[in-house]
């Protein structure tokens, strides 16, 4: 996904009126502490509801954390015209408040930015060849192998199900269902809604996918404003519009059925909008 990268990172320094593409990062642990990314910095809502500063100055699109607590996300800059060079290192930070890089400062962008990762460890990326991209894995053991022969149009973004083990692609415009044994089929096609939201291209029509323990997959289509949710049967619901100069980017789905959408505005600023149960929204934003 490098090259969707300096896509946004080129909107987003580039003048103080043209808008920002959003990130999809907002991760769970398990205490119930909410970690999300405005590209400013990493906000942690704790499980009592209070909002403050886990990582400052850093500008991630995506999260990860681990079974033992640990958070992932990378660090984005541009030096300026007088290099034209862009920076990037991946970092963590620990269940003990301990930060740290796990990948150093490199020159450009990383290919495989670890920030994609199933059960196992194991990490995925898009690879262009050619006219097309290919899913690629590396191992634990550091072995980089191809996931599938299918080729795919142009991946946006990836999440993996610790529920049924699959990873759920955004192939353009479509979604598209990846087995552990590399068998592809697309389970949505027909999300677009006329006119987008923003004037965004289609491209950036469709961001951020989670599911949860009913093998429900979301999808936050960022050019209408809406959650979609797609049941195993492949019938496709609304759960959520955003309302007027907001749209979702991201989100998941807690252990307890509670849905956590992260929105974003024309005003490029990041708010998460937790539902209830019961019905109830709640909203934080930093």
């Amino acid at each position: 996904m490098n090259k969707l990268r300096i896509a946004l990172l080129c909107l987003f320094f580039s003048t103080a009126y043209v808008q920002a593409h959003p990130g999809i990062g907002i991760v769970m642990d398990s205490k119930g502490n909410v970690f999300y990314t405005d590209l400013t910095h990493v906000w942690k809502i704790s499980a009592k509801g209070e909002l403050s500063i886990a990582v400052k100055n850093i500008h991630t699109h995506e999260l990860y954390i681990d079974k033992e607590d640990n958070l992932y996300g990378e660090h984005e800059w541009y030096e300026g015209e007088a290099t034209d060079k862009w920076g990037n290192y991946v970092w963590c930070l620990t269940s003990d408040g301990e930060f740290k890089k796990t990948i150093p400062d490199v020159e450009g962008f990383l290919d495989n930015n670890t920030l994609v990762r199933d059960s196992e460890g194991n990490t995925y990326w898009a690879e262009k060849t050619g006219d097309h991209e290919l899913l690629k894995k590396q191992t634990i053991s550091g072995e980089k192998i191809s996931v599938s022969e299918h080729h795919f149009d142009d991946i946006r973004w990836m999440h993996y199900s610790i529920y049924d083990r699959n990873l759920y692609v955004v192939d353009y415009l479509k979604i598209k269902k990846v087995t552990p044994e590399g068998d592809v089929t697309v389970i949505a096609d027909n999300l677009k809604e006329g006119r987008s939201l923003f004037g965004v291209a289609d491209r950036h029509y469709v961001f951020g996918t989670w599911t949860d323990q009913k093998m429900n997959v979301f999808v936050a289509v960022y050019g209408s404003g809406k959650v979609k949710k797609i049941s195993p049967e492949g019938k496709i619901s609304i759960i959520h519009e955003s309302g007027i100069f907001w749209a979702p980017c991201g989100g998941f789905t807690a252990p307890d059925g509670t849905q956590w959408i992260m929105e974003f505005s024309k005003r490029n600023k990041t708010r998460i909008r937790k539902i209830g149960s019961d019905g109830k929204h709640t909203l934080y934003q930093g």
